[in-house]
């Protein structure tokens, strides 16, 4: 600016680290534009000086020029960022269709299959468990051959006994 009085370096710094300091979510292009008008004249007439307090006097005045328009995109953008317009999308709504669908099916609770009678050999087994010594005071274990067993166990060695002495003879 060609004006008789201008800012020395010791001003500058001060006015940037205010600027700085009280502007600091301007982006350099607001501060860019800011100065501009300040310097065309846009701000109030400058008087053959330029000085800190002139300059910081034109940041005020850009805020109520530039307020409208922070206004205005930030409501674009909140009515860009609808949360409730992904549920128009036609592959949302089918999938919610769908997940509705399986929650309004009722399913019947899964029931025990009722055995009919137990075979020979199988009563043999429960009885034969049944006569085992208890392990320590635990009753779901018994002791066969001086180890623990619970029934499933005790079976399934029962059976692979029974199935060796086959195979021996």
């Amino acid at each position: 600016m060609n004006v008789q009085n201008n800012m020395n370096s010791m001003q500058i710094e001060f006015c940037a680290e205010n600027i700085l300091e009280s502007k600091y979510f301007y982006s350099l292009e607001d501060v860019q534009l800011c100065l501009d008008r300040g310097a065309i004249g846009a701000y109030g007439t400058i008087y053959n000086r330029i000085d800190p307090a002139t300059v910081l006097s034109w940041f005020p005045l850009y805020d109520q020029q530039r307020q409208p328009y922070v206004d205005a995109r930030r409501k674009a953008k909140q009515e860009a960022n609808n949360i409730y317009d992904i549920f128009a999308h036609p592959q949302l709504a089918e999938a919610l269709q769908q997940v509705s669908d399986k929650l309004l099916i009722k399913e019947e609770p899964v029931r025990e299959i009722k055995r009919g009678k137990v075979s020979n050999f199988e009563q043999l087994m429960m009885d034969e468990y049944d006569e085992l010594p208890l392990w320590g005071e635990d009753a779901a274990f018994r002791l066969y051959n001086n180890l623990p067993y619970q029934f499933t166990e005790y079976r399934k060695e029962r059976v692979r006994e029974e199935v060796e002495k086959q195979n021996e003879y």
